[in-house]
């Protein structure tokens, strides 16, 4: 009878310990301004870093590590199952960005930072002599910072691609995603600033962007033109009947709101200068590093030509649309 009591006893101890979080994810807090620069050695003092690296030994469920590069160090802990985790990323002892997850079985939910003055410093060290035309400052939101860098290739694979392989399934190139948050953001300007800039990724990277925008634009101009002439059609009628003012008053402010919309998204259409800028750059005989989507990961030398053939350009719509049905819009 003791035998079975022992093992229950330790059952039960084990699962104890293994449900047990090292980490107090209260001191994650997000009260701080964007533009704040945190110490990293008092974060990591608060969370007692040294406690959690000697209590997470894999064999309890629980996983931290430490890993450094030349500039940066990444702390990171997980408890397995990712039921909780989080990972901060320092710059010469000042947080760049951190994110936290204390699980579903926690009241403290999530939360990150990332600070803008910190990730803008680490871009002058890795692009020290980026012209001041391609330069953003702390005024922008740190999400178009971070997918804007990054575009230029701050912590990103110098290659060009929708789908690449890396490994047994394909997902979205790094710049990829980048250039997908630039157009959900609806950052235009910044797409056409890069068709002029010297990497020849991030500038193929930029003109197939914009040759969606430019789709998109067409396609709803279409129906709201539609749209339009339906709703000039039942004014036209509802005046000749002399009918209700409230209802014809209605349609009008409709009328102003679509006649607005076209407006809107005429002024994302490209220019008959922008085309041509885009062909030029077809007509360049420069060659693209792409990574494939079949087989095993690797970079491949590819003419722009081929790239931005009015076959290619046709498929681009495709492509992102695509990419939207896999989720990386949302």
């Amino acid at each position: 009878m003791r035998r079975p009591l022992i093992i229950i006893i330790a059952t039960f101890s084990f699962l104890a310990t293994y449900s047990q979080s090292p980490v107090d994810f209260s001191k994650f807090t997000v009260e701080q301004s964007d533009t704040a620069t945190l110490s990293t050695t008092d974060l990591l003092n608060k969370i007692n870093w040294q406690a959690i690296k000697t209590y997470c030994t894999g064999d309890n469920g629980h996983y931290a590590y430490e890993r450094k590069d030349s500039l940066l160090t990444t702390y990171e802990y997980v408890k397995q199952g990712r039921e909780a985790s989080f990972e901060i990323t320092s710059y010469k002892g000042m947080i760049m960005e951190f994110y936290s997850d204390a699980g579903n079985s926690s009241k403290q939910g999530s939360t990150s930072f990332f600070g803008k003055n910190v990730w803008l410093k680490y871009v002058s060290e890795i692009i020290p002599s980026l012209p001041e035309q391609f330069k953003l400052d702390n005024r922008e939101p740190g999400n178009i910072l971070k997918a804007y860098y990054k575009l230029l290739g701050i912590n990103t694979r110098d290659e060009y691609g929708f789908i690449c392989e890396y490994s047994t399934i394909g997902i979205a190139t790094d710049r990829r995603i980048v250039v997908i948050t630039l157009l959900k953001q609806h950052r235009i300007d910044l797409l056409k600033k890069l068709t002029d800039y010297s990497n020849l990724q991030t500038r193929l990277y930029a003109v197939d962007a914009l040759i969606y925008n430019d789709y998109t634009a067409k396609q709803k101009i279409l129906q709201l033109t539609k749209n339009l002439k339906e709703k000039q059609k039942e004014l036209d009628l509802l005046q000749k009947k002399n009918a209700n003012k409230t209802k014809i008053d209605e349609l009008k402010i409709q009328i102003k709101a679509s006649l607005d919309s076209i407006s809107n998204s005429n002024s994302d259409l490209l220019t008959e200068a922008e085309w041509k800028t885009i062909y030029n750059l077809r007509d360049s005989n420069l060659t693209v590093k792409t990574c494939g989507n079949s087989g095993s990961y690797k970079i491949y030398g590819t003419p722009i030509s081929d790239l931005l053939s009015d076959k290619a350009i046709a498929e681009i719509p495709k492509w992102y649309e695509g990419l939207k049905r896999l989720g990386y819009f949302r």
